[in-house]
């Protein structure tokens, strides 16, 4: 993992440095200390464009008696054109204390706040155990929306892993699965999995598929990582509809009627479509009674679009899809909400 440290007070000779090795190199996260130098916002764009992952230390410059000097000519314009900005797009704020973070609780601008203290200013800390601190968040960073950090490759090969996984049989996926070679790539899989809730379905493909991946399993279970506002742990679909159901039709009924909910709430998680796609492979439906109830209950079109995106994520065949796809601009939506389920 490449850090990259940005100290507003360092020399202009020191701030173009910076940006170029930014600009030249690849850095998995950007730490600006300070924020209210013209160069910090530079520096966050620049990292934010090209996939770097921001990390803010104020150092109690946004406590009150710092903004209220020289508020109207310095303070409140700086505010306005990219302060606010650069702390509401950090994965993390680091501050020194208890008032520090008081102060930006009340500015409301980022939830994500960590205490480090300053070695500089107390003994109560050394500047070992600061650092140590710091490598921590940052690797909670880098375990933050790991889905994100996948390449196209690394996708395809999770899409095929959970086909495996929920088949049980390598010939579903219709050729040879590409391997990971690169270990982080590995840890973003092994991570999402782990976070959605699919870690069974991917360790069974994974070995199904014969796949190498690094022995970091205990790591993964570990780890820890920053959750968006209002996120719930998502619930399997048996867990909340039940089991006890007359027909698979009335099954698949609620499950089509909870996962609406989901949608509506914007909770709809990549393990319930996995879910999905195993409770339409292993069990027996009456299609055409189930397409007509589907329409009487105004669930027929969410189908649909369900089919779309659980295809996509999944690889479930047509065939195997009680109404056909829809892939529209809802369908779209569902499958943003799938990607952004992690996303800060």
């Amino acid at each position: 993992m490449k850090v990259l440290h940005y100290h507003t007070e360092d020399t202009t000779e020191n701030h173009a440095k910076a940006q170029q090795m930014l600009s030249e190199g690849h850095y998995d996260v950007l730490h600006v200390y300070g924020c209210w130098h013209f160069g910090a916002w530079r520096m966050a764009r620049q990292a934010i464009t090209k996939g770097t992952r921001l990390v803010v230390s104020p150092e109690g410059q946004l406590e009150p008696w710092v903004v209220k000097s020289h508020y109207w000519k310095d303070k409140l314009p700086k505010r306005m054109l990219f302060q606010k900005w650069m702390v509401q797009q950090a994965y993390a704020v680091i501050i020194q204390g208890k008032m520090e973070e008081e102060c930006l609780r009340q500015l409301g601008w980022n939830p994500r706040l960590v205490i480090i203290r300053n070695p500089f200013y107390t003994n109560t800390i050394t500047t070992q155990e600061a650092e140590r601190q710091k490598n921590v968040i940052y690797r909670q960073v880098m375990n933050t929306n790991t889905l994100q950090l996948m390449t196209a490759d690394t996708r395809k090969t999770l899409r095929d892993i959970i086909k495996a996984g929920i088949t049980r049989d390598e010939r579903w996926i219709g050729g040879a699965c590409m391997d990971i070679t690169d270990q982080d790539q590995w840890h973003h899989l092994l991570c999402y999995a782990w976070q959605e809730r699919i870690s069974e379905v991917v360790e069974r493909g994974i070995s199904i598929l014969r796949l190498t991946p690094p022995d970091i399993e205990a790591e993964i279970k570990q780890s820890t990582w920053f959750i968006p506002e209002g996120y719930e742990t998502p619930k399997s679909i048996e867990s909340v509809i039940g089991m006890q159901f007359a027909t698979e039709n009335e099954r698949l009924i609620a499950t089509f009627r909870h996962l609406r909910k989901l949608v509506q709430q914007r909770q709809l998680a990549i393990c319930h479509l996995v879910e999905l796609d195993c409770e339409l492979r292993h069990h027996q439906i009456e299609e055409d009674r189930l397409c007509d109830a589907l329409e009487e209950k105004g669930l027929y079109k969410l189908a649909a679009r369900l089919m779309q995106v659980t295809h996509e994520v999944t690889g479930l065949e047509e065939g195997l899809m009680p109404v056909p796809p829809r892939n529209d601009y809802q369908a779209r939506r569902i499958r943003k909400q799938i990607d952004n389920h992690l996303k800060l």
